[in-house]
This record gives C-alpha cells, sequence and structure tokens, in this order.
C-alpha cells in the first residue's frame, strides 16, 4: 500500500472514529445523531471505499457500533440496528469476519430464555437483520459456523409473544434451511418444539408459516422429528381458516415426493394430505386433488414393474363404477392399499373421538380411503365397520352423510357375501340406527346386477320382530330408508315373499310410530312398495299380505296392553286394510274376541272399540261385501257387545261401555245401498232376545255418552228387526219407557238424542199393539210428549212435534181428544193447532 492509499485510509478511518465519540455521549440524542452520521458518511456518493477500508473501518470501529445493541433508550438501540444492517447487508462482502462479532451481540440480546431485549419493535429488527444475513450468507461457508448461533436465535424469537416475530422466526427457519442444506440436519431437530408452539397461535398467518417451518425442519430431520410433527400436524387439519388446512396438504405432499424414507411413512402422511380431497372448501379440495396425483404419478414411476398389471388397465375401470367419480391414477390407489391396514386402525379409533372437528375429518378421511382402496379395503373392513356404526349416529350432520357415502362406495367394491356376514348377524343380536344408516349405504351402493338374488334375505332379516318392532325415532328412520333403497333393488329375479317382508316392515312403522315422526312416515310408503311390486293400487297389496301378517301377530291377544307391538300392528291393520278386512274376517273375529274379553286391559279395550268403530263406519267397504258379513257381526254382537256392555263398577267400566255401545251404534247403522243386509238371518231374533234387554239397562247409565248410543242403538236395532218382522210387542213396551224417560235426562244431548230416535221406535209398531187393551200404553206416550211440546226451546218442540205425528199411526183419536184437552192449559198453543190441523188433513187424505 502506498504512503498516499495509507493516508487516505487512515483519514476516513480517522473520520469514523472521530464520529464514534458521539456514541460514548450522555445524551441519547447525540448517540442517535452519531449513528445516522456514521451511516450518511459511509452512503456518502461523492466518496468511494474499497474492501480494505471498509473492513479496517469495522475492525476499529465495532466496539463502539454493535454497543450501541445495549443501549439503554430504545431509539438508539433502533438505530444502532440500522446501520448494522447498512454495514453488514449492503457495503461489507461476505466474510464470516464481521458475523464473528455480531452473532454473540444478537444471541446476547434476543437469544437466551431470560428476556433481555424488552421492546418487541427492536426484537423484530433484530431478527429481521439475522433473516437478512442468513439470505446474504445461503449456500457460503462463511455462515456455516454461525449455525448453532443461528437456531439459538431462532429457537428463542420463535416463542415471542410478538405475532410479527413469531412469522417472521419461521421464515428465517426455512431461509436457514435453503442456506445450509449440508448442514441444517445437524441442528434442525432442536427447532422443532419451539416452532409446534406456534401451532396454537390465533394469528393464522402464524400458524401458516410455522406449518411451512416444520415442512422444511422436517426434511432435514431423522424418523423421530417426523414421529413428533404428525399428531400436531393432523391436528390443523380441522382449523377453521383454509389456507392453514392447505398449508397441511402442502408439507404432506413434499414429504411424500421429496422426504428421503418417504416409503417408510406413507401412512403416517396419507391421511395429511387425503383429508384435503372431502374438505368444505372447493379450492384446498381442488389443490388437495393436484398434488395427490403428483404424489401417485410419482409412486406409479417409481414401481412401474411392480405396477404394470393395474397399468395395462388404467384406462378400464371395473364393471358400474361410479359415473360421477373419476377414478384415481394406479399410483395413488396402490399407495392406499399398500397402507391401508396400518391406516385403518387409526380411522377406527378417531371415528369415536369425544372431539367433533376430529370425527368430521376422520370421517372425510374414511370416504377417500374406501374409494382409493376399492376392493382392497375387504380386510379392513370388519374393523372400520364396528367403528362406523357408531360414527353413524353422531349428532353432527356432516360425520352422518361422510359415512353413508363411505357406506356406498364399500357397496360398491365389496361383493355381498363378505359385508353381510358381517353386518346382518351384528343387527340380528342387537341393532340400533347406526346399524341401519351402514346397511343402508351398503344397499345403495350395491350394484343391482349383484344384489338382487339377496334382497329378499335382507328383508327378511329387517322383518324380524326385535329388528323391525322399534319405537326409537331416528331408528325409524332410518329403517324407512331401508325400505326405500331395498324397494329400487327389487326386480324379477327377487324371492316372492320379499313383498311381504317389505309389508310388514312399512305396517310395523306406521303402527309404532314415534311421535315425531308423524308427518316422515306417512301412508304414501306404500305407494314404494306398490310400484315396486307393480300392482295396481294400495288394495292389492293388502289383499295379498294381511291374512299373513294377522296369522303373525296373533300371539294371546287377550295379554295385550296399548303399548304391546301386536296389539299396535292388528289395529293398524285393521285400521287401514280397507276391502282385505272382509277378506280376513274369520281370523280378524278370533283376534277380537280374545282381545275383548271383559277381563282384558281396559285402556287396551277402549282403544280396540275405537278404532272397530271407525271400521264398522266404513263396513260398506270393510265388511259388507263379504260373504262372512252377518256371521262375523252376529258373532262380534254375541261374544264381545253383550258381554261389554253388562253394567261394572268403576270409571274404567263405564269408559269402556261408553266405547263399546258407540262402536255397537256403527255396527248396526244401517247398510249401504246396493249391499247384502248383513242382520237378515233367523239368528235376529236371539240377538235381539241378549241385546235389548243389555241397551235398556244401559238407558240408566251414569254415563251420558253410554245413554245416548244406547238410545240409537235401541232404534237402529227397532229398525232392523221391523225389516225382518222380528219385533214384537214386548220389546216395544221394553224400549219406549226408557226413551220418554230420557226426555227428562239433565243432558241435553240425550234427549235430544231420544227425541230423534222415538219415530223410529213408534213407526210401524206390531199391529197388536194398536188394539184398544194397549190403551194406557198409549195414553202414557201422548201425555208424556204433550207435556214436552210445551218446552221452551224451538228445537226441542220441533222434534215432539215429529214424534207426536208419528203416533198418530198408533192412536190418533185419542192423539186429537189429548191436544183438544190439553191446548188450553198448554203454552204452546201454536203448535197445538198447527198440529191438529195437520192430523185433520191427514184424516181428509
Amino acid at each position: 500500500m502506498t504512503n498516499d492509499n495509507s493516508e487516505v485510509l487512515n483519514e476516513k478511518t480517522g473520520h469514523v472514529k472521530k464520529l464514534c465519540q458521539n456514541l460514548q455521549s450522555l445524551d441519547r440524542k447525540v448517540r442517535k445523531q452519531g449513528y445516522i452520521e456514521i451511516e450518511n458518511f459511509l452512503s456518502d456518493p461523492e466518496i468511494t471505499f474499497t474492501n480494505q477500508e471498509l473492513r479496517n473501518i469495522f475492525s476499529e470501529t465495532h466496539m463502539y457500533i454493535l454497543n450501541g445493541l445495549r443501549d439503554k433508550t430504545e431509539t438508539v438501540r433502533e438505530q444502532a440496528i440500522t446501520l448494522s444492517n447498512f454495514l453488514i447487508i449492503e457495503k461489507l462482502p461476505i466474510n464470516d469476519f464481521y458475523l464473528t462479532y455480531l452473532f454473540p451481540v444478537i444471541v446476547e440480546r434476543i437469544g437466551t430464555v431470560e428476556l433481555i431485549e424488552e421492546s418487541e419493535e427492536i426484537r423484530l429488527q433484530l431478527v429481521q437483520l439475522l433473516n437478512s444475513i442468513i439470505t446474504k450468507y445461503s449456500n457460503t461457508v462463511q455462515l456455516k459456523p454461525f449455525l448453532n448461533d443461528c437456531v439459538i436465535i431462532l429457537a428463542e424469537s420463535v416463542k415471542d409473544k410478538y405475532p410479527a416475530i413469531k412469522e417472521l422466526s419461521c421464515q428465517a427457519i426455512i431461509n436457514l434451511a435453503t442456506a445450509l442444506p449440508q448442514d441444517f440436519h445437524m441442528q434442525a431437530e432442536n427447532l422443532i418444539k419451539p416452532v409446534l408452539t406456534c401451532f396454537t397461535h390465533q394469528r393464522y398467518k402464524v400458524r401458516v408459516e410455522s406449518i411451512h417451518a416444520i415442512g422444511e425442519i422436517i426434511m432435514h430431520s431423522t424418523y423421530k422429528g417426523l414421529d413428533e410433527v404428525v399428531t400436531p400436524l393432523a391436528e390443523k387439519l380441522f382449523d377453521q381458516i383454509p389456507v392453514v388446512r392447505r398449508a397441511v396438504g402442502q408439507v404432506a405432499a413434499r414429504w411424500m415426493l421429496e422426504y428421503r424414507d418417504r416409503y417408510s411413512f406413507f401412512h403416517k402422511t396419507l391421511p395429511l394430505l387425503l383429508t384435503g380431497l372431502n374438505d368444505e372448501v372447493e379450492e384446498t379440495r381442488m389443490e388437495a386433488a393436484c398434488l395427490w396425483e403428483k404424489v401417485g404419478l410419482q409412486f406409479q414411476q417409481e414401481n412401474e414393474k411392480d405396477l404394470k398389471d393395474e397399468l395395462d388397465f388404467l384406462f378400464e375401470p371395473p364393471k358400474y363404477y361410479p359415473a360421477d367419480i373419476v377414478r384415481p391414477n394406479p399410483g395413488c390407489r396402490a399407495l392406499v392399499k399398500r397402507n391401508i391396514s396400518k391406516i385403518t386402525p387409526a380411522i377406527s379409533r378417531e371415528l369415536t373421538c369425544w372431539q367433533e372437528d376430529i370425527r368430521v375429518r376422520c370421517s372425510q378421511l374414511l370416504c377417500a380411503i374406501a374409494l382409493h382402496a376399492e376392493e382392497g379395503i375387504t380386510q379392513n373392513l370388519q374393523d372400520l365397520l364396528l367403528a362406523m356404526y357408531t360414527a353413524a349416529r353422531d349428532d353432527d350432520i356432516r360425520v352422518v352423510s361422510n359415512i353413508t357415502r363411505a357406506s356406498e362406495l364399500m357397496g360398491w367394491f365389496v361383493k355381498y357375501e363378505t359385508w353381510s356376514e358381517l353386518i346382518l348377524p351384528i343387527i340380528e343380536d342387537g341393532p340400533h340406527y347406526g346399524h341401519l344408516t351402514v346397511l343402508y349405504g351398503l344397499v345403495k351402493g350395491s350394484p343391482l346386477e349383484y344384489i338382487q338374488h339377496y334382497v329378499g334375505k335382507i328383508c327378511k332379516y329387517l322383518a324380524e320382530d326385535p329388528i323391525c318392532n322399534s319405537r326409537k325415532e331416528k331408528y325409524q328412520l332410518q329403517m324407512v330408508k331401508c325400505v326405500q333403497v331395498l324397494c329400487t333393488k327389487h326386480t324379477e329375479q327377487t324371492k316372492n315373499d320379499t313383498g311381504y317382508y317389505l309389508f310388514k316392515i312399512v305396517v310395523t312403522l306406521l303402527a309404532l310410530r314415534h311421535i315425531g315422526n308423524k308427518e316422515k312416515i306417512t301412508i304414501s310408503l306404500m305407494d314404494d312398495l306398490k310400484d315396486t311390486l307393480k300392482v295396481e293400487s294400495h288394495k292389492d297389496i293388502w289383499s295379498l299380505y294381511t291374512g299373513r301378517l294377522l296369522q303373525n301377530v296373533q300371539k294371546n291377544p287377550e295379554t295385550w296392553t296399548p303399548v304391546t307391538d301386536e296389539a299396535c300392528i292388528f289395529l293398524t291393520t285393521i285400521e287401514l286394510c280397507d276391502e282385505a278386512f272382509g277378506e280376513n274376517l274369520e281370523l280378524i273375529g278370533d283376534i277380537l274376541v280374545k282381545l275383548l274379553d271383559i277381563e282384558t286391559d281396559a285402556e287396551m279395550r277402549l282403544k280396540a272399540f275405537y278404532i272397530l268403530a271407525n271400521v264398522f263406519e266404513r263396513k260398506g267397504v270393510t265388511i259388507e261385501k263379504s260373504p262372512e258379513a252377518t256371521q262375523f257381526l252376529e258373532r262380534m254382537i254375541k261374544e264381545v257387545f253383550v258381554p261389554s256392555l253388562v253394567w261394572k263398577a268403576g270409571a274404567a267400566a263405564e269408559a269402556v261401555r261408553a266405547m263399546a255401545a258407540n262402536c255397537l251404534r256403527h255396527a248396526l247403522a244401517p247398510p249401504t245401498v246396493g249391499v247384502v243386509e248383513p242382520f237378515a238371518s233367523h239368528g235376529l231374533r236371539a240377538i235381539v232376545d241378549k241385546l235389548l234387554p243389555l241397551l235398556v239397562s244401559l238407558t240408566e247409565d251414569p254415563s251420558h255418552r253410554s245413554r245416548q248410543a244406547a238410545l240409537q242403538c235401541s232404534a237402529l236395532l227397532a229398525e232392523r228387526c221391523r225389516k225382518a218382522n222380528a219385533w214384537r210387542v214386548e220389546d216395544l213396551t221394553a224400549v219406549y219407557p226408557e226413551f220418554l224417560k230420557r226426555l227428562d235426562d239433565p243432558i241435553e244431548k240425550v234427549r235430544i238424542t231420544a227425541l230423534g230416535n222415538l219415530p223410529m221406535i213408534l213407526a210401524d209398531v206390531p199391529e197388536d199393539f194398536r188394539k184398544y187393551n194397549y190403551k194406557a200404553h198409549h195414553e202414557m206416550i201422548i201425555d208424556t210428549l204433550l207435556t214436552h211440546f210445551d218446552d221452551d226451546d224451538t228445537i226441542t218442540q220441533d222434534l215432539v212435534y215429529d214424534v207426536l205425528l208419528s203416533t198418530a199411526a198408533i192412536n190418533k183419536k185419542m192423539l186429537l181428544d189429548k191436544i183438544a184437552r190439553h191446548r188450553p192449559v198448554l203454552r204452546n198453543v201454536e203448535g197445538c193447532d198447527k198440529l191438529a190441523e195437520e192430523l185433520s188433513f191427514c184424516c181428509l187424505r
């Protein structure tokens, strides 16, 4: 070096050293200004500095400059960092000499467990400085000696409370791994635990950067590092932010493509990527699909010999492969098949995890596994199904939907003979609606050609009483879905009994349906069955199977209660079957006689009489077209109604009598037009002899409903007897006094009923009753009616008027005399005159 150059060097160095005197001032403003002036001098465009000059300046002044990083004043430290960054990054050439002095200070300030640097902004600047150094010295030997210091600093800074520092530290770790690719592995695992602390940070950008940092760290770590991070990384699949979930997929894909021992860890990394294939966000699904395809293609290329057979049939998907699904490439399928036995235990375990998010993601993963494994899932099906039964009962509808979808996929690829041997015995032992959900998916997914021969067997299982007879709300809904999907699989190849089994299930669902399912489980289910069996109407279905169903339920009717399954099914059947009721009268009669015995449960009898009343109300459809209608009704009256109308003490007995009398009223009602008279037989007299005394007695019953029904039944019975010429004077004289007594009944409805039905009693009386020796009876009838003819109620007056007109056929002369005699004392003079005029007019005619 010449003297001139030496003088210039000394002059520049001296000037900087002179400026450094300000850095020792007690005034913080002076110290700060000193750093600014040094930077201004070194950056002066009119002054050029050689590398040697800059080195000498740093050597002479570094102790003053770097000491500013420890200054008590934050603004001074900030300016010192700015100058250090200017020197190390912008001015000074690459040389580990400068870093030797800088790193100890940075380690001291932010690389210790104890917090030295209190300012968040300064800590951030120091990390930025470190990151700039790593970037500048990337892939140089000068950085290698400081790897340990970098790791020490970043291990602490990544745990900083300030989010920006965490985020930048993660980026710096990635840069450090890139800068020292041959050496980073020696320190990489020391950063795993510090970086994992960022996984739970509330700021999603920090979580994203920490995931990428872990991905880079593991690329330089041993298998122990990967084992340590797989679980925390899997937890980020449940993150609410899509970017975070995408980051997991990106990292997993990179490991599967580049990790040196990736073949040993595919079973751990596969779920991290496959879960994204069913993500809620389309962008995440698309990215995961692209990455997964790339992984599969690489695996395919690396194992081309082993996959030769599959590659040869690449463009030939299996028969009945779902048309709406793109089949994964052979590499993807082979990857899953080779690792499925290692993945399924974890899936089975996590499907029943207490955390909702884990169950959702795990069910999504199951769908992806089922799609890729195809028939390869067979060996693990038993363990998976056990977990799926439980998961199918999840409160989260997303889990249930995924389980159903996975079941469909399994149904597509696994043969019926395999999955049926696993699920049907389980259902038979003790079913819940989770079993039915999975069964529904399996049946729905199974190709028609393969399952049509077994539909009957499945239906038979489901129609068994322990399986079919359930009152649980969700169970019933799943049973409905099973019935509907089985109907779609029913063909001419299906066994003939299948229709009955489906019918039995449907009727049982209608009979036992939960109150919450009233609008979901309706008679419309028969529409699906009608279309399946290819019959014209519901009537045909009931005609085909009602008898067999009744044979199945007729087990000890005398022991039934309102909640007995067989009782509910029986009553639902007779209420809905219409014409099929008349086709099975003998069997129904046998059951009803036992069910309505006077010793059976009172509440059960009430319910049965109510249903039976509805049936008799429609007897033009249900009974009268049957040739056995007469015998059935006569049997019902003799063996059911007669015993049921006998008086017994107690409120329950009173209610049963009222309901039985009401049911009898419907049974005795006139037949519809064009059908055979069901009581036109020689047996009617025997019925009257037994029934009439009971009805007379019932008119005095404490229940006004019983009294009302007794009056109506008596009138109907009288009408039927007249048609059969079986109505006697003794019958009339036994009945009409009770009707007259009911005109004084305290209940208005009973009084109205008595007046409304009296014309039927007094019409076409036996000829002997008109004779003189029955004059007292005539007088009693007329006097009683005239008394009530003076009632204040106009409705009552009108009804009495009609009854009085009907008595004219019995003894008109007495009636006219009584009207004339009572007219002066009655208030209803107008009614008397009108009645007399009407009777006189009838005489003239």
